[in-house]
């Protein structure tokens, strides 16, 4: 293995490791951040229903129906809302924000947290409201793939860099290992023009001494 490779193995292993950091933090963050909106949002709800439930108690279920069809979506929950006999009544409609869309289930488990469900019975039915971070886990699903996204291009931009970089850098060293082959051959002419960089100069002035001497 060349030294130009071992040095853009070991730049490439730096990077990797440096993005997963970055992307470890980011989901921690992430994670903290669904979780305090929707235990926010299903707090507000919970009250809210709760209040309405306590003054609605006495006239059941129908007028539980009337205002959860009035409100309609409640951010963060689904509501469902069932008779005496189990059956469905209500349920909350579908969120109209990014409709139709859902971040993988792998990253769903990784951030979203766990379910929240809440009851309030009454005499006639049964109110159940359950926590759904789902919006808010495909926002973040989108700035996971948006910086995903920048972070490889710009990877790629500094990989590509660096390689010419580390073949500007290491391209005296083939002159160099040219210069000790023929002097290994009896060449003892053989001298290293200026190179460049500090410490390749160095060598070329202490090879060029040896030369010299040998001759």
């Amino acid at each position: 293995m060349t030294l130009r490779v071992k040095i853009n193995l070991i730049v490439v292993t730096l990077l990797l490791s440096f993005l997963a950091g970055v992307m470890a933090i980011e989901l921690r963050a992430m994670r903290r951040a669904i979780n305090e909106e929707v235990v926010a949002a299903n707090q507000v709800a919970s009250r809210l229903l709760q209040r309405t439930a306590f003054s609605r108690y006495t006239e059941g279920v129908p007028s539980m129906l009337a205002f959860l069809q009035g409100i309609g979506r409640v951010r963060s929950s689904d509501i469902i809302l069932f008779d005496s006999m189990g059956e469905i009544l209500y349920r909350s409609p579908a969120s109209t924000y990014k409709p139709g869309r859902d971040a993988p289930d792998w990253f769903d488990r990784l951030v979203a947290p766990p379910a929240s469900v809440q009851f309030i019975t009454f005499p006639d039915g049964k109110l159940e409201m359950r926590s759904n971070a789902s919006r808010a886990v495909v926002d973040a699903w989108d700035d996971t793939v948006a910086l995903l996204t920048v972070s490889t291009v710009l990877a790629i931009v500094l990989g590509i860099s660096l390689n010419w970089l580390v073949g500007r850098t290491v391209r005296p060293f083939a002159t160099i290992v040219d210069g000790l082959n023929r002097i290994e051959a009896g060449r003892f002419e053989t001298r290293l023009p200026a190179l460049s960089g500090a410490e390749a100069a160095s060598i070329g002035s202490a090879f060029n001494r040896m030369a010299d001497r040998l001759e």
